[in-house]
């Protein structure tokens, strides 16, 4: 996750001068905005203007605000798949999250793994859920797999532009 920090005073002076700022290099929300004071100390009191941002979660970040819970999401320790697929959850979430575990929790519900359409996950959840290649019936030989996945998308299950499945807690 980078954050490029800027000031409002510069921009309306013409300039975008700043920098991008890896936010997994700051332990906390404190650490990082001294970075940006020390960024920006030619002026007396910036008002610091976050011009663009890469992979930081819509709900967390604004034009002039940074939320401290993004370094308690950094503090998470997650690997990368992971990360990228808790910050597409969070970004596709229509409500404010108090605790950052609280969220995680309600991620690790809902996140089934990482495919390449929806539909490779509901024949694979099919193949386990119905036991459909140890069978030697009719159920094996007739199922359905197009009807379930409609089903399950109608039941909440959604997949993220990069693969990650999700099921609507």
């Amino acid at each position: 996750m980078k954050v490029y920090v800027g000031t409002y005073n510069k921009y309306n002076n013409g300039s975008i001068k700043g920098e991008w700022l890896t936010l997994s290099n700051f332990a906390d929300v404190q650490e990082f905005n001294s970075k940006c004071q020390d960024i920006h100390k030619d002026e007396k009191d910036p008002e610091f203007m976050f011009q663009d941002h890469e992979g930081v979660p819509k709900p967390l970040i604004g034009e002039s605000w940074l939320d401290a819970r993004l370094f308690d999401l950094l503090n998470l320790g997650l690997h990368d798949e992971e990360q990228t697929a808790f910050l597409e959850f969070m970004d596709n979430q229509n409500f404010y999250w108090d605790d950052i575990e609280d969220a995680y929790s309600s991620f690790e519900e809902s996140w089934r793994g990482n495919f390449s359409q929806l539909s490779d996950y509901t024949d694979e959840e099919a193949e386990e859920r119905f036991e459909l290649s140890n069978r030697n019936d009719e159920i094996s030989c007739y199922f359905d797999y197009e009807k379930y996945y409609y089903i399950r998308k109608c039941e909440g299950l959604w997949i993220s532009d990069n693969g990650n499945v999700f099921e609507s807690n």
